[in-house]
């Protein structure tokens, strides 16, 4: 059992590793500490004193460790619409639902507005993400080289095109595994978004319609 624990313990260190192999080993480490803590609770009753010291002493050095570590996801992963209202700011983000998805009207400076959505939808290979993305106006073959030019300005998401009626659009993307998406993270997003989307439209349009 130790030859197999240290071993994750040496391939989770090796920077050199395959992801796969790394993260083989977290899962193998989180699993036999999940374990081993939920086996030391439930030992915290223990009739016998010296038993019962030992797992005191056990769970204290654990909780020592822990001591403000914080998960940086939920036990249970937030809903669509638990992201989308932790984003709302009153006078600044307003959500509105829209059907299965949800808008969130973002003011910005000079009275300027940019409206973000967010959705939640299955890849062909049946991943579940979750869309932020923003319109930014009607695309042609002009403005074609300066949007993927302006992709290297932006931290995260990408400028793509999207068909809506008869025209096509700019638009704003970024993508998140629905269940490792947090709060903060989506909200983080939704501002980027806002901004940048706005931004791409005053360049192509110079207008403030979406």
């Amino acid at each position: 059992m130790w030859e197999e624990i240290d071993g994750a313990v040496e391939k989770l260190r090796d920077t050199k590793a395959g992801w796969v192999t790394r993260r083989d080993a977290v899962e193998l480490l989180g699993k036999v500490t999940l374990k081993s803590l939920d086996a030391l609770q439930a030992a915290s009753d223990e009739l016998d004193v010296d038993v019962r010291r030992s797992v005191d002493d056990m769970l204290g050095r654990a909780a020592a460790t822990l001591q403000g570590v914080k998960p940086k996801f939920e036990s249970t992963p937030p809903t669509l619409e638990e992201l989308a209202k932790a984003c709302a700011k009153e006078g600044v983000r307003e959500v509105e639902q829209d059907g299965d998805s949800f808008d969130i009207r973002v003011k910005l400076k000079e009275g300027r507005t940019q409206t973000v959505h967010i959705r939640q939808f299955s890849r062909a290979d049946g991943v579940k993400l979750i869309q932020v993305y923003t319109v930014c106006g009607k695309a042609d073959e002009k403005s074609y080289e300066w949007a993927l030019r302006a992709n290297m300005k932006l931290i995260q998401g990408a400028v793509a095109l999207a068909k809506q009626g008869d025209d096509e659009r700019f638009v704003l993307t970024m993508c998140f595994l629905a269940g490792e998406a947090t709060k903060s993270e989506i909200k983080a997003a939704v501002k980027e978004a806002a901004y940048y989307g706005d931004w791409i439209e005053q360049k192509v349009t110079g207008q403030d319609d979406f």
